[in-house]
């Protein structure tokens, strides 16, 4: 009877049109097209109904939708997540990530009870189309219509196939103005001539490709267009003709742009790509427009600060002068002072911002070691100007967090063991005592033995690990970090893994053998190079373990995102009348709300508590600012009041990121 029961069911499935076994509602065995990537955000959101919604934010200049797929439409008044993906259009792998997010995120409620979450897998789907295209190379612009030349015709010379094997690599002929030799450790490599080694150069290196419209110049011209992964404010980079005009120029850029700006409670934004500030904190480093040490105060300030607008000032005078008139116990800091006086824009990272990258990373390090997660990779591509990336870090103010997916494993050089010779492992394990113990002599040996730059001294180290400002391990981590001095000959540590990682993992098909060839304008040219995608992109069969064993870890960073709520409040009777009322406020949060780059440039949108009732304020105002309150902080604040009656008033915590939190208070017992 049984087996009868199961028959007539599964007859009842077949006549109905169901399937009889559950089919996976999206996988990740290959790399997905753009018509496919819209397939599954409509199954993701079909899925999932009530709390899913799609939102078509923009077309791109070559007809394909530009997607965000918002889970959590049925919250209100809780922070969001922004995640975006493959801006540049050349990292497919990132649009699987953010395709395997949202599932994972549909697939636990636990991060979908109090986060919003945006997902945006392809917001460059134009150039992310040029990975399923019959020749290859790497594309990042869109189909905006840009005559790079201002000739007659756009797109009339871009790079051409020579050896027909459908990828666009280099080409090299020989010329007396070359700069190039082809480097005697690897003859698939070439080289910049050393001058000082009294080399000269003799080849030229091109992309593949003619000059179709005669003008003397190769490949100048190509199809397209904008790279929507340089296209946005922060550094906006000008001088590159794919960032186009003006930031937000192509509508996939403006859109997305307009798309966080309507949507303040945005708090936090992910950015998968080639970037990774996950591993590697954003790195400072370049130079602002504002001279810290020569400032002129604005008249309006000077006057506040009993300055002289005519002279100038250093940065400490600035700050005594502030905390002379206005300072009492509050920290006054240069960025602060930047941020006041308007001093040239933001473009490094701030040191308390620093503190949490810097912690988050080291945190990750951990998570993917337990996870058996080679690490011993490539380091991630630095954000690029115009970055995504770098505009919500800069702009929004908000936690931006990038992470790289994949990066070719560096080669593992075995190194001789000498006997009595310490290394990094062996270090990295001692303590600050048991290290100083070693003496001058043994710690020179060690630093010399892994190349530490001069400035590491045995007496210098052991003073600062005597003091309790460096650790071994601190030491290690940051020698590991130093780019290790090529030695005479030696291949760069890039070449040196993707040769490798395309001799192990593609058979060689990494790399394309140098084939002589006949070029309309140099006569015999020879063709080859790494082939495009190699170092961003691994095989299809490996894409599923990759996200498995990363994307987890961003679901652990939305924990920290800040929670801001009140905490408890406390009324002291004066006499006649008179209450002094003091509202406790807390960030259950790890992160400060806001970070100090949304300190710096009042961005997000402050958190304001207002009270209401039938009371007169003697001290404090209706409408107050809580200002900046950090992770796992509480604040107070202080009213004193007036009244005749004993009301209840309306304490509210009015936030475009938190929502609104009331409390009833009752005054006078």
């Amino acid at each position: 009877m049984k087996k009868l029961r199961y028959f007539c069911i599964a007859c009842c499935l077949w006549i109905l049109g169901m399937p009889l076994f559950a089919q996976p509602l999206i996988s990740f065995d290959k790399y997905h097209t753009t018509t496919e990537v819209q397939q599954m955000l409509k199954k993701l959101q079909q899925s999932e109904p009530v709390k899913t919604q799609l939102h078509t934010i923009a077309t791109s200049p070559g007809g394909t939708p530009v997607s965000v797929l918002e889970i959590g439409k049925n919250l209100e008044d809780v922070p969001a997540i922004f995640v975006g993906a493959n801006f540049e259009g050349n990292v497919p792998i990132s649009t699987e990530g953010a395709l395997a997010f949202a599932k994972m995120l549909l697939d636990s409620a636990k991060y979908t009870e109090k986060i919003k979450w945006y997902v945006m897998p392809l917001p460059n789907p134009d150039a992310a189309k040029g990975y399923f295209e019959g020749i290859k190379f790497g594309r990042s612009v869109n189909d905006f219509e840009v005559n790079n030349d201002m000739d007659d015709l756009p797109n009339e010379d871009g790079p051409d196939d020579l050896n027909g094997d459908g990828i666009i690599t280099q080409m090299r002929y020989k010329d007396l103005e070359g700069s190039f030799v082809i480097s005697g450790k690897d003859s698939r490599i070439m080289t910049k001539a050393d001058k000082e080694k009294g080399e000269r150069g003799e080849y030229k290196i091109m992309e593949e490709g003619i000059d179709n419209d005669g003008d003397g110049k190769y490949n100048e011209d190509g199809i397209g267009g904008i790279n929507i992964g340089i296209s946005f404010p922060h550094l906006f980079p000008f001088e590159k003709k794919e960032a186009g005009k003006w930031a937000g120029q192509s509508p996939e850029s403006y859109e997305i742009m307009r798309f966080i700006f309507d949507r303040p409670n945005i708090a936090m934004v992910y950015t998968l790509g080639s970037s990774g500030f996950c591993i590697v904190p954003p790195k400072g480093g370049r130079k602002g427009g504002a001279n810290l040490s020569n400032i002129k105060i604005p008249g309006r300030y000077a006057r506040m600060l009993n300055a002289d607008p005519q002279k100038s000032y250093s940065m400490d005078e600035v700050i005594a002068l502030v905390k002379e008139n206005f300072g009492g116990e509050m920290e006054i800091t240069p960025s602060m002072i930047a941020g006041m006086l308007g001093l040239g824009a933001a473009v490094n990272p701030l040191d308390e911002d620093l503190k949490f990258y810097t912690k988050f990373s080291e945190d990750y390090k951990e998570y993917l070691k337990g996870k058996n997660f080679n690490t011993e990779r490539l380091d991630p591509t630095p954000a690029k100007d115009g970055s995504f990336e770098l505009w919500a870090y800069y702009h929004l103010g908000v936690p931006s967090f990038s992470m790289n997916l994949f990066t070719v494993p560096k080669v593992k050089e075995e190194k001789k063991a000498v006997e009595g010779e310490l290394s990094l492992d062996d270090v990295e394990k001692m303590s600050a005592k048991e290290f100083t113990a070693l003496g001058e002599e043994k710690i020179n040996a060690f630093l010399k033995a892994n190349n530490a730059p001069d400035r590491f001294s045995a007496k210098g180290i052991s003073d600062m690990m005597s003091s309790g400002k460096f650790t071994p391990k601190q030491m290690v981590e940051m020698m590991k970090k130093m780019p290790k001095p090529k030695k005479e000959g030696e291949l760069s540590e890039k070449d040196k893994a993707l040769l490798a990682w395309s001799d192990s993992e593609w058979d060689g098909k990494g790399f394309v053998a140098w084939e002589t060839v006949k070029h309309p304008e140099y006569g015999e040219i020879e063709v080859g190079g790494f082939v495009p995608y190699i170092e961003s992109t691994p095989k299809p069969e490996a894409i599923d373990s990759l996200l498995q064993k990363q994307l987890p870890w961003l679901l652990q960073l939305s924990e920290k995102i800040p929670s801001v709520l009140f905490a408890d409040e406390k009324i002291t009777d004066l006499g006649g009348g008179v209450y002094k009322l003091e509202i406790y406020i807390e960030n259950k949060g790890y992160l400060s709300y806001p970070i100090a780059m949304g300190e710096r440039n009042s961005q997000p949108a402050p958190v304001v508590i207002t009270l209401d009732g039938e009371v007169d304020f003697l001290e404090g105002i209706s409408r107050t600012p809580l200002g900046s309150i950090g992770g796992n902080q509480v604040k107070k604040l202080t009213w004193l009041i007036k009244t005749d009656k004993k009301p209840t008033i309306t304490a509210k915590i009015e936030s475009a990121v938190f929502g609104t939190d009331v409390k009833q208070i009752k005054i006078g017992g």
